[in-house]
């Protein structure tokens, strides 16, 4: 059965259409790319605090922005490469004055389908005010490139979702709300001192954890993993700050070693543990300076 247009609502039609795609020819060409990619980049700055510098940077349409070569710096950490970053912006939420962002984060060039962050960003407004919410998922996400030196090697996917009401500038707190889940594979933590300037090194499978975020505070809860040195639960508390990496740990770990760690205690000169003798591991201090003690 084929629909037959009378001939007026076929004329209507096309007018719609035609009005449509020169609205969004319009829009397009008179969106603000530098205004927001200026904008994004500062509030990178302010949350984060560290420095974005950004290689280039490139308008994508209809409305996009794409960075490529973005270094993410601060003094007392070694810089963070992205290979890529790009946010298309949200046409609806555009027209009635709010913001939303659909953001995909690239590490590195050579594995497409990893290294990958993928969500979107809403706010009520092109100046990023609050409310403000994110949400979407991690992506074979490479660690010894993100949490150095303690981290040597793991491969994180996750997912997460968070919404802030409102944040504090002059104390650094926030109000809102988020779950954050992750799960690493083939984890090895460095750095771990065991006095005398000896350092241990361990080895997990599989590793994971959630986090449930009330205001300023996350708990963490099921934190779990295991692996060839052995197996280890723990909990704590995280204490969201402005920058995020002035956030503060506090956290209890609690490894049962397993027979990798036996034969590494023996090459450090540790003495022997009974099988099944647990250790406990405190961390605390910040984001950017976290301090692991047995």
């Amino acid at each position: 059965m084929t629909i037959q247009w009378p001939g007026e609502w076929r004329e209507t039609v096309a007018w719609v259409g035609g009005g449509i795609c020169l609205l969004m020819l319009c829009l397009a060409a008179t969106f603000p790319y530098e205004a927001l990619h200026k904008r994004i980049v500062a509030e990178l700055n302010r949350a984060t605090g560290m420095d974005i510098r950004v290689g280039n940077w490139t308008v994508g349409l209809p409305l996009g922005i794409e960075w490529r070569n973005v270094t993410l710096a601060k003094s007392d950490w070694a810089p963070i490469q992205l290979a890529s970053l790009q946010a298309d912006v949200g046409i609806i939420q555009a027209l009635s004055g709010g913001l939303g962002l659909d953001v995909v984060i690239h590490l590195g060039e050579a594995s497409p389908g990893g290294g990958l962050a993928k969500g979107t960003l809403t706010a009520s407004s092109f100046s990023l005010a609050e409310p403000v919410s994110v949400a979407g998922r991690f992506q074979q996400i490479d660690l010894s490139k993100i949490i150095r030196p303690y981290v040597g090697h793991g491969m994180l996917n996750g997912t997460f979702s968070h919404r802030v009401e409102r944040a504090h500038t002059a104390d650094g707190t926030i109000k809102g709300e988020g779950t954050w889940k992750a799960e690493a594979t083939d984890l090895t933590i460095d750095h771990i001192p065991v006095g005398n300037g000896r350092t241990l090194s361990l080895a997990f499978n599989q590793a994971s954890t959630e986090l449930v975020c009330k205001d300023s505070l996350c708990e963490v809860t099921g934190l779990k993993g295991e692996g060839p040195d052995g197996s280890f639960t723990g909990d704590g508390k995280i204490t969201l700050q402005q920058p995020i990496q002035d956030s503060r740990l506090a956290l209890t770990v609690t490894i049962v070693p397993g027979e990798g760690y036996t034969s590494k205690a023996t090459t450090l000169g540790l003495p022997p543990l009974p099988p099944g003798t647990p250790i406990t591991v405190k961390i605390a201090g910040t984001l950017a300076q976290a301090r692991i003690a047995l």
